[in-house]
């Protein structure tokens, strides 16, 4: 087992001038953005639904799930596939950053400051020295009321954070 100091590495990525972290092991790929079928009467944050090599996956604007403002669509922009126990969905950020690799004792708990809807989606932030980092909790955004109609948990799988 590992003590304190354990390394966490993350995907990071800039959406709504933020910027977000997810931990690597809950990033199945990055990928160019593709049609997305628009769906109705779903929230804001649902775009819609891709097709990524014969899977059908919910695509959601990240940034209006964490209620920072919309994620941009153009040149720049990336899909993040998120798998967390064979449940996947893919969120559309503005561009991706650097891989970071961070100490998991580095990752602080959201402070109070932090709209409930943000907060409640992230494991926690990292103070780098150009601005703080959120990392998002990939099974609690899996696990958000806009995407729990379009996800099925895989038989026998068990509801586990990422934590």
């Amino acid at each position: 087992m590992g003590g304190e100091n354990e390394t966490r590495k993350l995907v990071t990525f800039e959406v709504a001038s933020r910027s977000v972290g997810a931990p690597i092991e809950h990033v199945r790929e990055t990928v160019d953005p593709r049609p997305i079928t628009p769906l109705f009467g779903v929230p804001a944050s649902v775009l819609g639904l891709i097709s990524l090599r014969g899977e059908i996956l919910a695509v959601l604007d990240v940034g209006l799930l964490l209620g920072i403002g919309p994620a941009r669509r153009d040149a720049s922009s990336r899909l993040v596939v998120l798998d967390v126990d064979g449940r996947h969905a893919a969120l559309l950020v503005d561009r991706l950053g650097p891989l970071l690799t961070t100490e998991r004792s580095g990752v602080r708990p959201p402070p109070d400051t932090l709209p409930a809807p943000e907060a409640a989606l992230l494991l926690g932030v990292v103070s780098l020295p150009e601005r703080p980092l959120a990392v998002l909790d990939p099974a609690r955004v899996l696990d958000a009321p806009p995407l729990r109609p379009f996800l099925r948990r895989p038989e026998g799988a068990e509801n586990r954070e990422s934590r």
